[in-house]
């Protein structure tokens, strides 16, 4: 009886539906296994799983050295092309800035010899008080100032192809900028435009008339210029950020005269002792007094800065090419000749490119003690065969020529 009300009891319940409540397994009235409905999987839920499926599989996660290796190769490959994108870049810019200023420079050139101003100045500060009316100019600089304005050293490349530096400040004159041919030794001016264009500038007081109509442009040959458009800022190089007018060069020459290159002179009284030590003076021992030789040291000065003392005949080509006659002809003086009423060259008369009133020594010997001169004055010049000077003479000067 008891065995039938129960299976009846679980007839009866399994009837009732199966609820959130249901206990039935915990009541033992149903033993028999069952399986509970999957809950349903959220967006975040299979988010987490996907990121742990990453996380967790091999194939899916770089090693550290893999890394590296990426970022070594990115390096490479941006040293490589990056600085040749910086190169091109900054060419495109120095040569737009280079026909800019051409082209501002032009129509200044042009407005002035319009108005009749571009002629008739005597010197460059003269002109540049005039062209600072047509240019905005916010600062300018004479020839004893030059960095002030300018770069202290530009870079250009010499007669071997190998880069040279210049010294700016040694750029005072036309033609310490090549412009020789000019026959002036007009100064040079430096100044700095609005727009950051930095500028060394020589004017030809020569300057010729141009009609205003028939001729508006080609009066920027009358100025000599060395331009830098992006002002002091690097690399200050010649065909780079550097460009020069017409007619301007430079040479790594100190003191060029005439087709030969000197050195700047200097007093030769620096002895050199010879007595034992004849590297400079062969019969230097023979010498009375060799141990205060000075013609020696002149030639060891000129050993160190990589030249020579000029020879005799040397030393007469040097005055031939400072010197015309009264007429104003071209002369020719021997090695061993005089010549009187002579006055200097044009381009010399204000600023002779050695210093006048002095004896030369020349690296010829007379004999143990003494070696032979040359003497260079305004309007003469000595050099035969009596003037000579003992070698422990410390009045004398010197100049060096290139080997």
């Amino acid at each position: 009886m008891i065995e039938t009300n129960v299976k009846k009891e679980q007839q009866l319940h399994s009837l009732l539906p199966l609820g959130e409540g249901d206990r039935r397994s915990d009541e033992g009235l149903n033993d028999e296994p069952r399986h509970e409905a999957a809950e349903p999987k959220t967006c975040n839920h299979l988010i987490t799983q996907s990121l742990s499926h990453l996380i967790t599989s091999q194939r899916a996660a770089f090693t550290l050295a893999e890394v590296l290796i990426t970022l070594a190769v990115i390096g490479i490959v941006a040293a490589l092309t990056l600085p040749g994108l910086i190169q091109n870049h900054n060419e495109k810019a120095w040569s737009t800035a280079k026909d800019l200023w051409e082209k501002k420079l032009t129509e200044t050139v042009r407005r002035m010899n319009t108005d009749g101003v571009m002629t008739g100045h005597d010197t460059t500060e003269d002109f540049m008080d005039t062209f600072k009316q047509y240019m905005k100019v916010i600062k300018t600089c004479d020839n004893t100032d030059i960095n002030k304005c300018y770069s202290p050293k530009v870079v250009t490349t010499g007669s071997n192809e190998e880069p040279m530096e210049v010294e700016t400040d040694s750029l005072t004159s036309a033609s310490s900028m090549g412009l020789s041919d000019w026959q002036t030794n007009t100064n040079t001016m430096s100044f700095v435009v609005a727009d950051g264009t930095t500028v060394i500038m020589a004017y030809q007081p020569e300057c010729p008339y141009a009609d205003p109509i028939e001729d508006t442009g080609s009066q920027v040959s009358c100025m000599g210029y060395m331009v830098d458009v992006n002002g002091k800022k690097g690399p200050n190089r010649v065909g780079k950020d550097i460009q020069l007018s017409s007619g301007v060069a430079f040479s790594t020459c100190d003191n060029p005269i005439g087709d030969m290159c000197w050195s700047t002179d200097f007093a030769a009284n620096t002895a050199i002792n010879t007595c034992d030590d004849t590297t400079y003076d062969q019969s230097g021992s023979s010498n009375t007094y060799c141990d205060t030789n000075y013609w020696a040291g002149a030639i060891k000065s000129c050993k160190d800065k990589g030249m020579e003392l000029p020879t005799r005949a040397q030393l007469a080509q040097l005055a031939s090419n400072l010197y015309v006659d009264s007429n104003g002809n071209e002369v020719t003086i021997g090695a061993n000749e005089d010549k009187n009423n002579l006055k200097l060259k044009d381009e010399y008369k204000d600023n002779p490119p050695i210093t006048l009133g002095y004896y030369y020594w020349s690296s010829e010997e007379r004999n143990a003690s003494s070696a032979y001169r040359r003497y260079f004055d305004t309007t003469y010049t000595s050099g035969i065969n009596f003037y000579w000077g003992t070698k422990h003479n410390s009045n004398n000067r010197a100049v060096c020529i290139s080997n």
